[in-house]
């Protein structure tokens, strides 16, 4: 299908989320909807938390049970490698792998844009330039294992320039199950592409495959022509900024520096530790010399 405006090209969103990211995935739903051209979002979770977040998100978006996403895996079974940081890793990774099934589906329309449930957009973002090319976010990031893996899994070697890991990243159907089919053949076999990623994996480290950095090179190598490649303006350490969730006001303020801002979970436990001192302190404002006296 032709569009007037390129640019402004709808697509569908795809995001993996666990229930500890849905209060950011709420706020983040809604300024999806704000500033981007969206189509449907799609959330991918566990089967245990479909309805808390049918509850939360209402018709908003269309939510899949994770466990039904990909032939053959389920997380139970994903755990069972015997891979660094297993079992608690393997969800990090199911959701990258959750994110690459949905090249499958939807064959009406080549495009989707993969989105981090931990990231907030604050202004308007386009994914395709005047053009109908799509559009990357680059970043700094680099870490070894990545690229080492990207290498074994498609027997090639990636140009590292800058990283792909950005938060999103708008995917192109048909490349990506391009990509798919060469690990499949480059790794014979009766198992489906997600486990001969999973199964191929070499170091010692707990993050050895990168979604964003393998389909950010695969198109920087084979597909140059279809893609520009640009700077925005982002915080990753949104929890260390605000140490608790943020309000209206707090993204209002944000908005004036960065294109969207990510809320990681690893970074959450700070806002925990903020609490408790801040009722601590309430605490000893209200009651000094009985606290103090213990």
């Amino acid at each position: 299908m032709a569009y007037k405006n390129p640019a402004q090209r709808p697509v569908d969103m795809v995001i993996a989320c666990r229930a500890v990211d849905l209060p950011i995935l709420r706020l983040a739903v809604s300024s999806l909807r704000r500033f981007t051209a969206c189509r449907e979002i799609h959330v991918f979770t566990a089967r245990s938390s479909l309805s808390k977040f049918r509850r939360v998100l209402g018709d908003r978006v269309r939510l899949h049970n994770e466990d039904q996403a990909i032939p053959g895996m389920t997380l139970a079974e994903l755990k069972r490698l015997n891979l660094p940081g297993f079992p608690k890793a393997a969800g990090w990774y199911f959701q990258q792998l959750l994110k690459y099934s949905y090249a499958s589906q939807n064959e009406s329309d080549d495009y989707y844009l993969i989105w981090d449930a931990d990231t907030i957009p604050l202004r308007p973002l386009e994914f395709f330039d005047s053009e109908g090319r799509m559009l990357f976010t680059v970043a700094e990031e680099k870490h070894q294992s990545y690229f080492s893996n990207y290498q074994r899994l498609l027997r090639e070697t990636p140009v590292r320039e800058f990283s792909f890991i950005a938060q999103h990243i708008i995917v192109q159907k048909s490349i990506l199950r391009r990509l798919l089919g060469q690990i499949e053949m480059v790794h014979p076999g009766g198992e489906s592409w997600a486990w001969k990623i999973m199964r191929n994996l070499e170091g010692t480290d707990t993050n050895l495959f990168s979604e964003y950095e393998t389909y950010g090179h695969f198109v920087k190598a084979h597909y140059p022509e279809r893609a520009v490649f640009l700077r925005r303006a982002w915080l990753r350490d949104g929890s260390q900024r605000l140490l608790r969730l943020p309000r209206a006001k707090d993204l209002q303020r944000l908005s004036a520096e960065y294109d969207f801002v990510s809320f990681e979970s690893r970074h959450r436990p700070l806002r925990k530790a903020w609490r408790s001192l801040r009722d601590w302190w309430a605490k000893m404002a209200l009651h000094p010399f009985r606290t103090a006296g213990r």
